[in-house]
């Protein structure tokens, strides 16, 4: 049985050979808000509730929401995911629960502020402890406490 495998897309940056791994890789995407729609993600998530209609206008794929439930046919509601006060959390904590056990975050935690960037931290190393199973990377040096795994060698793995 093949290990699920997920990226996280934020805004953070990529050269031009991983935005051609990304656009290109089998690995399901999953982006936040409105972040990178031309590395072609397979799905978005937020956890705003005033965004999902923008969202709705703005992109084609399936939107995943941890707030509220908006009857629509591309919405998946994820309320079994407790809001931490971060969506890339909501996210990482979705993705566990729907048995994802590699993930690689295209991101460096720099967008907040440092309280909030330990925030992050934290609640991301709670769930690794919480599940032994799962391995979790960032694509380069960052804030988080995380290993790092570029692209291309979370792609070939």
């Amino acid at each position: 049985m093949r290990t699920l495998k997920a990226i996280i897309l934020t805004n953070s940056p990529v050269n031009e050979s991983e935005q051609e791994l990304l656009i290109h890789t089998k690995i399901t995407k999953f982006a936040i808000n409105f972040h990178v729609p031309e590395l072609k993600p397979d799905f978005r998530i937020t956890s705003d509730y005033y965004i999902i209609g923008a969202l709705l206008g703005f992109c084609s794929e399936k939107i995943i929401t941890t707030r509220e439930w908006v009857p629509n046919e591309r919405l998946i509601y994820a309320g079994h995911i407790p809001f931490k006060g971060s969506t890339l959390v909501a996210l990482v904590d979705y993705l566990i629960s729907e048995n994802y056990k590699e993930i690689l975050i295209i991101g460096n935690n720099t967008v907040h502020e440092k309280f909030f960037q330990d925030r992050i931290n934290k609640e991301i190393k709670q769930d690794l402890e919480q599940n032994s199973d799962v391995k979790i990377y960032q694509y380069s040096h960052g804030n988080f406490n995380l290993p790092c795994l570029s692209v291309e060698e979370f792609i070939k793995e």
